[in-house]
């Protein structure tokens, strides 16, 4: 928030990390996932809150069941070049890299589970996106109200889920409860 660096630039690079870097990682590994593997992408609650800051537009367009990959990186790539040109506001974006960068991981996440589902089905491989809460990082600092430790029980729960698990499955979870998106 404190940065000083131009907003455009927060943006490529809060993208490129959070959402492409999830992406990327994702292509390489998920066709090496054995059945009844796990996948938790981490995402956070400002995604949520993000998504509220969106044009109606937009709004739709990240909750479809229908939405690609393609179309999504093709939306978060049209963010980056609206905070280049400064028109992301008006474009219906909110003034929030991080956020608009965890709206991705939170749509791709269902995307890939989505996927999975239709091309792996029987193999009980299990999807999410979740949000390990506002944890003391360097990020958050110390006001933070979770541990380390408290932060990484989401996380663990969702790639521990037993084998005879079948969901939750392309969801967004916090505190280990399915959100709605």
């Amino acid at each position: 928030v404190n940065d000083t660096t131009p907003f455009a630039v927060q943006a490529e690079v809060t993208l490129k990390t959070n959402f492409f870097g999830t992406k990327n990682v994702c292509t390489e590994l998920l066709p090496l996932m054995k059945p009844y593997g796990r996948v938790v992408n981490v995402s956070s609650m400002v995604s949520s809150s993000a998504l509220g800051r969106c044009s109606p537009e937009l709004q739709q367009k990240f909750r479809s069941d229908t939405i690609t990959e393609e179309e999504l990186v093709q939306l978060m790539t049209k963010f980056v070049e609206d905070t280049k040109k400064s028109i992301h506001e008006k474009e219906g974006w909110p003034n929030t890299a991080y956020g608009v960068s965890k709206i991705g991981v939170t749509v791709l996440s269902r995307i890939q589970a989505r996927q999975l589902s239709e091309q792996r089905k029987g193999e009980h491989i299990l999807l999410n996106a979740c949000c390990p809460g506002w944890v003391r990082t360097d990020m958050a600092g110390p006001k933070a109200t979770k541990s380390p430790e408290e932060g990484a029980e989401t996380p663990v729960y969702l790639a521990l889920l037993p084998s005879s698990a079948d969901a939750p499955h392309g969801q967004f979870v916090s505190d280990k409860t399915v959100r709605p998106w």
